[in-house]
């Protein structure tokens, strides 16, 4: 699986609550779950869909969990203006 630099919008309420109430198997799976909502290019479009979890869980963990923390350490930030 080729992977691009990963990007994320920050993480809402919402899905903070979806991830702990979905993800219940393992980190692997929270992981998977986190990059198949979150994860999307430099240009905002989304990089995995559902129908890829089963390729994200045949990675190593370490290798999910390094994607999940390069994701959320280049959020992509929106301006709102007030």
């Amino acid at each position: 699986m080729k992977i691009k630099k990963l990007y994320s919008h920050p993480l809402s309420l919402y899905e903070i609550d979806l991830l702990h109430y979905t993800s219940t198997g393992s980190d692997k799976e929270y992981f998977a779950d986190a990059l198949i909502l979150k994860a999307v290019d430099s240009n905002g479009i989304s990089i995995f869909s559902a129908s890829k979890k089963m390729d994200l869980l045949n990675l190593p963990r370490e290798t999910l969990e390094k994607m999940y923390l390069e994701m959320f350490t280049n959020e992509i930030i929106r301006e709102t203006l007030h």
